[in-house]
């Protein structure tokens, strides 16, 4: 067996403000909340790390292989049944993420969000999580803000 390399880490603590904490990642320090506080919460943060796994993968992955990916737009939403209890896995009925790409022909964006499915740690959790995971793109061979 090989041995592992450290990856990421980072650390939480309690405030002394029950529904608060303080997360530290490398030199960052930043605030998360319970539902309902007015930090950004774990689950706010975590389909975040989704979206940015989303545009920083795939725009290293268009650069890479010289696809003209002009600009992008991800948008992740979870969706939650407030009749139902939480499931064995999650608390999400469903998820939605929606790639929005310019600049690229419709075949180079499908390829793209299918090597992101295949390789983004983050969502591979999501869409194992929630049975109702669904993934759509648009692409616009036209750059971004230029009128038909």
């Amino acid at each position: 067996m090989s041995t592992l390399t450290l990856a990421y880490t980072v650390h939480s603590y309690s405030t002394g403000t029950h529904g608060r904490a303080i997360c530290n990642a490398r030199t960052h320090h930043f605030v998360s909340d319970d539902v309902g506080g007015d930090a950004v919460g774990a689950a706010e943060l975590f389909l975040s790390g989704v979206s940015a796994c989303a545009v920083n993968m795939v725009e290293r992955l268009a650069r890479q292989d010289h696809i003209p990916l002009q600009w992008m737009d991800v948008r992740v939403e979870a969706y939650r049944d407030p009749d139902k209890s939480p499931g064995d896995l999650t608390v999400f009925d469903a998820i939605r993420v929606d790639f929005e790409m310019w600049g690229i022909t419709p075949e180079h964006a499908e390829g793209l969000v299918e090597t992101w499915k295949r390789r983004c740690p983050l969502y591979g959790s999501v869409a194992t999580a929630t049975e109702d995971t669904a993934v759509t793109f648009t692409s616009h061979v036209e750059s971004r803000g230029a009128h038909a």
